[in-house]
């Protein structure tokens, strides 16, 4: 199976989002839960937030799988006064080797719709654009808007297989602010380290669940 890499900053959460992964990404988002709101914690005090923890978590997978994306990454390290990055990046692969486009034709068009918000760039050995969009935060209850940006990269050996990650990020309405291009920074660094791979011995679902199982195990055991 062709698929990609990314090297991400500590206290990211990788959930896949594939309807044949549904049971991981629930077994996923619980482990989640539980290690940054243990079981030790008051139960009164922390049932709001895992609440809302949870139903964050939902929501951005379901987004995302609805979008026919393999994962979803979310920054959940928190920093100063509880601020975490304000956004999440979504990951996709498309294969379409039968007639594949000239990729080179294909970003072209993409980069000539694009007009000013469009860049050509080359990214894990690949060509590839960046393309930035403004859209509205109405779906997360939201008046400001939301910066969506995504990335075409193509395969440098496989005709008609593409990356397409999508970051989007909240916004406070000042599109210029300092914070929001340190999010961007940040988000176009992590794309910036993809890398192909073709990998063979996938775990399966209950391998990957049963690997969560005895870490959950470890870490509550005496």
């Amino acid at each position: 199976m062709i698929d990609f890499e990314l090297i991400v900053p500590d206290g990211w959460a990788h959930i896949p989002t594939t309807p044949e992964s549904a049971r991981l990404r629930s077994r996923t988002i619980d482990a989640l839960i539980k290690s940054r709101l243990p079981d030790s914690l008051p139960r009164d005090k922390a049932a709001p937030f895992r609440k809302m923890l949870r139903t964050e978590l939902t929501n951005a997978t379901d987004d995302a799988a609805r979008g026919g994306a393999r994962a979803v990454l979310l920054p959940l390290t928190e920093y100063h006064n509880g601020w975490r990055v304000p956004g999440s990046l979504l990951l996709t692969v498309i294969e379409e080797p039968d007639d594949a486009p000239d990729p080179q034709a294909l970003l072209g068009s993409l980069l000539a719709d694009a007009g000013p918000n469009g860049n050509r760039l080359e990214i894990g050995g690949g060509p590839a654009a960046r393309i930035t969009e403004v859209v509205a935060s109405d779906a997360v209850g939201r008046k400001p808007p939301s910066l969506k940006v995504s990335y075409y990269i193509a395969h440098p050996e496989v005709a008609g297989v593409w990356a397409l990650l999508t970051y989007t990020v909240l916004t406070d309405g000042d599109l210029e602010s300092e914070v929001l291009n340190a999010v961007c920074l940040l988000f176009d660094t992590v794309v910036a380290t993809l890398r192909w791979t073709d990998r063979i011995d996938v775990p399966t679902e209950d391998e990957l669940i049963d690997l969560l199982d005895a870490a959950d195990a470890a870490v509550t055991s005496p």
